[in-house]
């Protein structure tokens, strides 16, 4: 166990030793306020303040943690370098250069502060330039003016900060970093792309296609059950999920029609068997539509429809379109009785939001308070490495294996994010279904 002074134990010093010494570096610590306390304790001791006390291991304070209101950092952002990764809240370099303790005796940032500013999404409370969808896009991040979106660096850092404790304290500290782990998630945004749709969206897409006899065709062949509806990939699914030995976790959208919620009707009794059908074998949770991220009551009767249909509780959630505004979303989720949500990751690019590759529980910045709902970010989603980057299968899969190394190097959970008309081999998906197969295969295995 390592002692910690501290000169406060508040909300974000709490939530952010707890994410890098148990979640990151499954060491047992324990924080004192009291500064005698360190002369008096055995076992390893860090010092962590605005100055340094006595020869003890210091780490200096920015003040961040020690704060309650939220303001521009910028002069705090300003990358350093430390064990060969770039840094925020970096000491300041005079100051620093006067201490008479080893370099290896600190560590030349305020590893907290990174850590919180980071995995809080602090940034994402500050004025920031949406995207089409009202999002905060990727290109309003830190980690991408830093080139860090593909890396997990509060994972690396948390590596690095270990090397310098075992250094330190030698057999008096164990670092254990988390395992590797792989959650395949899928999104049916559309159950199918003509069946079950009723006569007057059958009409609607027939009159669409009036210049194209092709696709008319085909949907009049699909309707008669002549050629397989190309969205109903869940046999294949269930083969490839069986061959690598998952069980992924499935998010259904039931919202009410909107020009971004075109599933099918939740009321549609096909949808509600296979909904049942998938639910009875595989965790499961709500797709939030699109219409709902400004309506809590839109939710809530979402949340609902799927408890009805499945006869379970629902207690994950992913928001489609990926549309989260902190903290509101969080907040309603958790008070609708979300234990977990899935929606912390880019729509347009792959990589590490936070920052960070495990779970982690949602910090209230406004009420500067830890709550119980639990974050779990994803790395990849389908759309993103087709659509945003317009990558090829080859290409996806090879950028897919890359990121889930890093995370295998950090230890982590390696999440990612797929829909059933992915592996359609229609139209722009031609090629996808490989590269879903060989995905599950290759992060599934040990």
């Amino acid at each position: 166990m390592i002692l910690i002074y501290s000169p406060e134990e508040n909300p974000r010093v709490t939530w952010t030793f707890e994410i890098l010494f148990k979640s990151l570096l499954g060491v047992d610590y324990r924080i004192t306020t009291f500064p005698e306390e360190l002369e008096h304790e055995e076992g390893p001791k860090l010092c962590y303040s605005f100055k340094p006390m006595g020869d003890f291991p210091w780490i200096r304070a920015s003040g961040l943690l020690f704060e309650r209101d939220i303001h521009d950092l910028s002069a705090s952002l300003i990358p350093r370098k430390w064990e060969g990764l770039p840094t925020i809240f970096a000491n300041d370099e005079d100051e620093f250069a006067g201490r008479t303790q080893r370099s290896s005796r600190t560590v030349d940032f305020d590893i907290f502060s990174a850590v919180f500013y980071f995995v809080s999404r602090y940034e994402e409370y500050l004025p920031y330039e949406p995207d089409a969808h009202n999002r905060f896009h990727s290109s309003e991040s830190l980690a991408f003016h830093l080139n860090l979106i593909e890396e997990p660096i509060v994972n690396q850092w948390a590596n690095a900060f270990g090397t310098v404790l075992t250094k330190l304290f030698g057999e008096n500290i164990r670092i254990k970093k988390p395992d590797y782990q792989y959650i395949s998630t899928i999104d049916i945004d559309n159950a199918w792309a003509y069946a079950h749709k009723g006569i007057r969206r059958f009409l609607g897409g027939f009159w669409r296609d009036r210049r194209n006899m092709e696709a008319r065709n085909f949907r009049v062949q699909v309707l008669r059950e002549n050629q397989p509806d190309p969205f109903d990939t869940y046999a294949l699914l269930e083969h490839f999920n069986q061959e690598a030995g998952i069980k992924p976790i499935w998010f259904f959208l039931l919202g009410d029609p909107g020009p971004f919620d075109k599933n099918i009707s939740p009321g549609n009794r096909h949808f509600q068997n296979l909904i049942r059908r998938i639910a009875s074998e595989y965790p499961s949770g709500i797709h939030p539509s699109y219409g709902s991220t400004s309506s809590a009551s839109m939710i809530q009767k979402e949340i609902q429809r799927l408890a009805r249909i499945t006869g379970q509780p629902v207690t994950r959630s992913r928001q489609h379109y990926l549309r989260i505004h902190l903290p509101d979303t969080y907040r309603t989720l958790s008070h609708m009785g979300i234990a977990g949500d899935y929606s912390m990751g880019f729509a347009d690019r792959p990589g590490f939001r936070a920052g960070i590759s495990v779970p982690f529980r949602f910090f209230d910045l406004e009420e500067n308070k830890s709550t119980d709902l639990t974050v779990y970010p994803f790395q990849v989603m389908d759309t993103g490495l087709r659509q945003y980057l317009g990558l090829n299968p080859d290409e996806a899969l090879e950028k897919i294996l890359s990121l889930a190394d890093k995370v295998r190097k950090t230890g982590g959970t390696f999440i990612t994010l797929w829909h059933n008309e992915s592996l359609s081999e229609w139209k722009e998906w031609t090629g996808w279904s490989e590269v879903y197969r060989q995905m599950v295969k290759e992060l599934s295995s040990e």
